[in-house]
């Protein structure tokens, strides 16, 4: 008796705790669960004590309807705690309760004599009022009845064991136990087995549902770190992300899509299932990983860029395929436009102008010397446009491959091309201060065009006798690239469609030279600053480019890079060297 009100307590406890959880998954279920344990060891703690056989039976009603409760609130429980509670609803619960009702009905009828047993009388064990009778079949069958309910929910609970989810194993073993030894006790009960058939140990062993549960509350955050926000939070990406997806048996038939995929393709999950993905999607290569497939929805052309993935069991046998599709047609028309136009910029840009400055040769030569001047801007101008259509070529061409990393030293490429571009200029100096090697691992041709146009850009916008100083250096195995100008600078304009990212009707840049570097840096991982201090300084910085190699992907593994420290030493370059 003592044991059962210890239970009663306890549970009790735990129960108004989980109440005040009402907010978490499976809270409201768990306390329910409890108080019902609470109602049955108070109930039997006080039929103990009770040797009238008539009031004695009368404590069997609140018993069973604790049981009644006890099962099916545990399922709930299980649903709700493991991220299924989609599948718990009143009609569930009702249903569950029927048999239960119907045993407690006739209970009430005739506590000592009804559908579970017959020739109540008391049988008292240690000084208590234990009780004996003649069990029918519906006992049995009412027994095995909430074993199989509990045991489906011990089920969903130890599954989260199986699925090796470590932060919740602690929970799963605390919450196997509690609901694992009344179980254990009541079937001793049920089925005589033990030295003391008649004493109910049920009510006792409830003692370790409610600590254990208790444990797992305080020690293990029941509540707060719940298997349910992983459960729940996969399937409301799968439902919720913005690209299709498709699951595929064996036989390349539809057996579940998401919403997004219904709506990309104008289907409904309902009347394709089982369908072939060739009737859905036709075109797609089910051997190939990713593929462009055309299809028409809505009387509509749209590219759709499909990726399939094997779907293997743990033997690494083929149970089916997953699809995923997402709208590739902005993309690829945009991908079209620009192709075009870069043609355009590249090739009949370039030809035009060559004749239009065939012209103006053929022009100037007939023109008085007092007149050749126009002839002079068209012909720079010319050059200017056929410079920016070059440039593009040489940044598509970087771009196209800047993932290609190889090893080289920084230190000679940059004097490399600062030197180019100094020879370029009639006016102006420049400094270069970098150790005398510096090898790292990235993108060579990237790192050439980053340099050439922040020097262009220097000795462009450097006033009439510019100074440019280029610094190299590693910080911290980035490579540091410094370059700055004496001059009133890049102006504020060309910097701050650069630096915000966009252009606009009202704000953009003359050229394409300081977006290149925005582009390749940004392509990088980098980092691109101005300041502008009495000059201009242009600073990118480019992240683990120094020091030991690093993979850049995960499809490429690149020789290590070995840096050396060597002394700076200054190169200044002007008309002589």
């Amino acid at each position: 008796m003592v044991l059962c009100a210890l239970a009663a307590v306890v549970s009790g406890s735990i129960a108004t705790v989980a109440w005040r959880e009402g907010t978490e998954p499976g809270s409201k279920s768990l306390s329910v669960l409890l108080f019902a344990a609470a109602l049955w060891a108070t109930s039997y703690a006080l039929a103990l004590t009770t040797f009238d056989p008539g009031l004695r039976a009368w404590f069997e009603v609140p018993i069973e309807i604790a049981q009644a409760i006890i099962a099916p609130a545990w399922f709930a429980f299980s649903l709700a705690y493991t991220g299924r509670g989609d599948m718990l609803s009143k009609r569930l619960i009702g249903a569950l309760l029927v048999f239960p009702g119907f045993i407690v009905a006739g209970m009430l009828a005739d506590p000592t004599s009804n559908f579970l047993w017959s020739a109540y009388r008391i049988d008292p064990v240690f000084g208590a009022a234990t009780v004996q009778f003649d069990p029918t079949f519906l006992y049995f069958l009412h027994a095995v009845y909430g074993y199989v309910i509990i045991g489906t929910g011990l089920v969903l609970v130890v599954e989260m064991l199986a699925e090796r989810i470590s932060r919740y194993r602690e929970q799963a073993v605390a919450l196997a136990i509690g609901s694992t030894a009344p179980t254990i006790a009541h079937v001793a009960h049920t089925f005589r087995i033990g030295p003391l058939p008649m004493v109910n140990f049920t009510p006792i062993a409830l003692s370790v549902t409610g600590a254990t549960f208790g444990y797992a509350l305080y020690r293990f955050q029941l509540f707060g770190l719940s298997p349910a926000t992983g459960r729940l939070g996969r399937r409301s990406a799968i439902d919720d992300v913005a690209v299709g997806i498709l699951v595929l048996d064996r036989e390349n038939r539809i057996v579940d899509a998401n919403a997004t995929a219904t709506s990309l393709l104008g289907i409904d999950a309902d009347s394709v299932a089982l369908d072939s993905l060739s009737a859905v999607l036709p075109g797609v290569d089910v051997e190939s990983d990713r593929q462009l497939v055309d299809v028409t929805v809505d009387r509509r052309r749209r590219t759709y860029e499909v990726t399939v993935s094997p779907v293997t069991d743990q033997h690494g046998q083929l149970l089916g395929r997953t699809v995923t599709v997402s709208d590739a047609t902005p993309r690829v028309r945009r991908r079209q436009r620009l192709e075009v136009l870069n043609r355009v910029l590249r090739h009949n840009l370039r030809n035009d102008m060559t004749v239009v400055m065939g012209y103006v040769d053929m022009v100037e030569a007939h023109l008085p010397p007092g007149e050749r001047e126009a002839a002079a801007t068209i012909r720079s101008r010319s050059e200017a446009l056929l410079s920016i259509g070059e440039k593009a070529r040489s940044v598509e061409r970087v771009m196209a491959d800047i993932d290609a990393g190889s090893q080289f030293d920084a230190a000679e490429t940059v004097e490399t091309i600062v030197e180019e571009v100094r020879s370029a200029f009639e006016r102006g100096s420049v400094t270069i201060d970098a150790p005398a090697t510096l090898p790292v691992v990235g993108s060579e041709p990237a790192t050439k065009l980053v340099v050439r146009e922040l020097v262009e850009n220097a000795f462009d916008h450097g006033g009439h006798d510019p100074t440019v100083r280029v610094e190299l250096r590693e910080d911290q195995s980035d490579l540091v690239v410094t370059v700055s100008d004496d001059g009133p600078g890049v102006p504020e304009y060309e910097r701050t469609v650069v630096e915000a990212g966009g252009e606009s009707a009202l704000q953009h840049g003359s050229g394409i030279g300081l977006w290149a570097v925005r582009w390749a840096v940004d392509a990088l991982g980098g980092r691109l600053s101005f300041d502008v201090d009495g000059g201009t300084t242009a600073t990118v910085r480019l992240p683990r480019w120094c020091g030991p190699v690093v993979e850049r992907s995960a499809d490429e593994e690149f020789d290590s890079a070995v840096a050396g420290s060597a002394e700076s030493v200054s190169r200044k370059s002007g008309g002589t060297r």
